[in-house]
């Protein structure tokens, strides 16, 4: 899931001139690294996922895209950006370093949103916000009942909005404060709503690669 277009290496993206450009250590791709991944190495802990990407230290960077940290590994690029010869993971345990870092920025992303009031949760809420198309994104309980599913999910699907089936009602209550369960939460249109749909298709393109 490669992000941006790709350029050849030195080149400025004409698009982005005013932007840091980075390098993709595993394709070579020189662009500004919105979407792009981290890694620092530390001393005596090796290679290190930066999550938010502002660890200090040297950092590399490459695409969120198991072909480039695949390519990484094997063309020795880690190693030459960070200048020295390191123990470096297997391609299973970086992509499970990005996997579990794209699950806490999705995770954040919900309590943001939750907190800024972008949110309706609650059934009750959700089946009228739907009702006056106010919502993009329908967030559904991994353990909710059948029928709870199938009315949500089908009027969701029917409407064109995004359906995200990842936290069980007792997470999503947490989530939510003081709620013992909640089954559905629709997410309104705005800047909230890109944040976690991002972040969960780049959790969703990276989970599908290790089925594969």
């Amino acid at each position: 899931m490669n992000v941006g277009k790709h350029t050849a290496p030195g080149e400025q993206n004409p698009d982005l001139p005013h932007t840091p450009q980075r390098t993709c250590v595993g394709c070579r791709e020189v662009a500004e690294p919105a979407g792009w991944e981290r890694f620092v190495y530390v001393e005596g802990h090796g290679l290190i996922h930066d999550i938010r990407r502002k660890a200090p230290g040297r950092g590399v960077w490459v695409h969120a895209d198991p072909q480039c940290l695949q390519k990484a590994l094997e063309r020795g690029g880690f190693q030459r950006s960070l200048k020295r010869r390191v123990e470096l993971p297997a391609l299973s345990e970086l992509l499970e370093q990005v996997r579990s870092g794209a699950r806490r920025r999705l995770d954040e992303a919900l309590q943001i949103a939750l907190r800024a009031r972008a949110t309706t949760p609650g059934q009750t809420f959700v089946k009228e916000a739907m009702r006056n198309d106010t919502l993009v994104v329908l967030i559904l309980a991994s353990d909710a009942g059948e029928s709870t599913r199938t009315k949500f999910a089908t009027n969701a699907q029917r409407k064109g909005m995004d359906v995200i089936e990842l936290w069980t009602g007792d997470e999503l209550g947490q989530m939510a404060k003081g709620e013992a369960y909640v089954s559905v939460i629709g997410v309104e249109a705005g800047p909230h709503a890109e944040r976690i749909l991002k972040h969960w298709k780049s959790l969703e393109a990276l989970s599908a690669t290790s089925k594969t």
